[in-house]
């Protein structure tokens, strides 16, 4: 048990919660870098990430919310299904977002760069997955106020 924000929380979850949130800092600083045309920073900050997510703090989640791994379901009574289901259109969003990031950069030069109307599918495609995923994010915070903050 770890003391945070004045009540006990599993270690884990303490871990999950700045992961996830260490995870946005670096979605936000990769989209600053696309917003000032710096591509090859933007794609590496991006997938990094995305697959630090996915394959650490996403299945960390899973087995504390539907194994005994860690304890018990602690989210009873709790928006879990509305986190998962975003979760799951996230992640899909995301792959997306991704495929398209890979289909059409161009290199040039040692520059990474998207012709104007490949980048505005990407933009949009992309804009959808950082508010649907900040929108989790929220959803996951709600999930951890509810059940180990008084």
């Amino acid at each position: 048990m770890v003391q945070l924000f004045g009540s006990d929380v599993p270690a884990i979850v303490a871990v999950m919660l700045f992961g996830e949130v260490a995870v946005f800092c670096v979605y936000l600083v990769a989209v600053l870098f696309a917003a000032v045309h710096r591509g090859k920073p933007h794609h590496y900050m991006m997938l990094a990430a995305f697959l630090t997510d996915i394959l650490v703090f996403k299945p960390l989640m899973s087995m504390r919310a539907f194994g005994d791994v860690w304890g018990g379901y602690p989210w009873s009574g709790t928006s879990i299904l509305r986190h998962m289901v975003l979760d799951t259109i996230t992640l899909v969003i995301g792959i997306a977002t991704i495929y398209l990031g890979f289909k059409y950069r161009v290199k040039r030069e040692n520059k990474m760069f998207m012709p104007p109307a490949r980048k505005k599918i990407h933009r949009v495609v992309g804009t959808s997955f950082i508010i649907l995923w900040l929108v989790t994010l929220v959803v996951g915070i709600s999930i951890f106020v509810e059940s180990y903050l008084p």
